[in-house]
């Protein structure tokens, strides 16, 4: 197998071996090599590792949960929901431009002074340290539809907080649920059914767990008609035949 820049003449009968712009590898590395263009080019891992911070291909702030996790959540309607953050971030500016409210506690406080000045009317972004950090969510009025466990430290004490705010039909994120076994097994023991989303992150060099926590009663509109979306480099592929029934 060859990778470069030829016409299909140079192809032929062993030409590309002498090629000054071909290079010859077996397949796997190949198809290695096609795996990592659109980690680069489309998911913009390497633009966003060099930045420092989560973002996508054009710079938009993503969430640092893993690329599946990403995927999956940003097919949905969020403009009528009320989203809750345990830790700010990148993942507070991207909640902010899909939902309708956003309520964010931090216990970092020159991160919290940083955030603060940036973020829109849709944002309350709240500091709160120790046990008040965890505590911070049952101040709020009212449920919310997403709950976000990704803060530094208090992961098992913002779950039981959490369940105790979680909308029906709602949703509990926890990042990093690999490093967090007890605080995930809390929130499956509530009834909650639990997915695990592996992969790749922005601006990391291993593989983590995001995982999402859902009522059995979930059902958030989609932005699109169809489900799930194309994923970033995926074959834009209708098996129509084999899509209905052939009996």
């Amino acid at each position: 197998m060859f990778w470069g820049k030829f016409s299909e003449e140079q192809s032929t009968d062993n030409k590309l071996k002498s090629h000054a712009e071909a290079i010859e590898m077996p397949k796997g590395e190949m198809y290695l090599a096609s795996c990592l263009n659109i980690l680069r080019n489309l998911y913009g891992y390497v633009f966003s590792v060099e930045k420092g911070v989560a973002v996508d291909i054009s710079g938009g702030y993503l969430p640092l949960y893993t690329y599946p996790t990403i995927e999956y959540l940003t097919q949905f309607d969020y403009r009528d929901k009320r989203i809750f953050e345990f830790g700010a971030g990148a993942s507070t500016f991207f909640w902010m431009e899909r939902a309708g409210q956003v309520v964010s506690v931090e216990n970092n406080q020159d991160w919290y002074s940083k955030l603060k000045m940036q973020v829109k009317s849709n944002v309350n972004l709240i500091f709160a340290q120790n046990q008040h950090f965890p505590a911070a969510i049952s101040s709020q009025e009212g449920l919310f539809d997403v709950i976000v466990v990704d803060g530094f430290g208090y992961r098992y004490d913002s779950a039981v907080q959490a369940l105790n705010k979680l909308a029906p039909g709602g949703v509990i994120v926890l990042d990093n649920a690999d490093w967090h076994p007890n605080t995930a097994a809390l929130l499956k023991s509530a009834g909650l059914l639990q997915v695990d989303m592996s992969g790749f992150k922005p601006c990391e060099s291993h593989t983590s767990t995001t995982s999402i926590f859902f009522r059995r009663d979930f059902d958030f509109k989609t932005l699109e008609q169809r489900q799930p979306v194309y994923a970033k480099g995926a074959k834009w592929i209708h098996s129509a035949e084999w899509d209905k029934t052939m009996l």
